[in-house]
């Protein structure tokens, strides 16, 4: 029985250790605050990608899609990004983010707060650059 529950512990801790290092890789934030405040400094939108670590789809956004070369240009230019676990992170972000869909990516306005675009579920780069484009005609209205 105490070696079921240290493996259940581990296996849980690791996970909060992989987002946390692909984030540090991708040089996204792992604080809502922080992150808003940064992206309020810089007048951004705030990219907050909600994932969870069961989900493979999360997985294939993250490396297919936020890695690419391309994407990861724009991204690091055009966004602040924090990336949050939906379980692990619950109660670190606002609740009118919380949702039952995975991957979620929400674009938010850092002034008033609110979300001003979204893309849901796995996209290929292209899309997402696409959606890029879109984020940064509305941003800029």
């Amino acid at each position: 029985m105490k070696s079921l529950l240290m493996v259940l512990i581990l296996t849980f801790s690791l996970f909060g250790a992989k987002i946390d290092d692909y984030a540090k890789d991708m040089g996204f934030y792992r604080d809502y605050s922080s992150a808003l405040s940064v992206a309020k400094k810089e007048n951004k939108p705030l990219m907050l990608v909600i994932v969870a670590d069961y989900c493979p789809w999360c997985r294939k956004l993250e490396r297919r899609t936020l890695a690419h070369e391309d994407i990861k240009l724009r991204v690091d230019k055009e966004v602040i990004t924090v990336i949050q676990d939906k379980k692990y992170d619950q109660g670190k972000f606002p609740l009118e983010f919380e949702t039952p869909r995975n991957p979620t990516i929400f674009f938010i306005d850092p002034k008033s707060g609110e979300h001003f675009y979204e893309t849901i579920g796995f996209v290929k780069y292209d899309v997402f650059s696409e959606d890029l484009n879109h984020v940064r005609k509305e941003f800029t209205k």
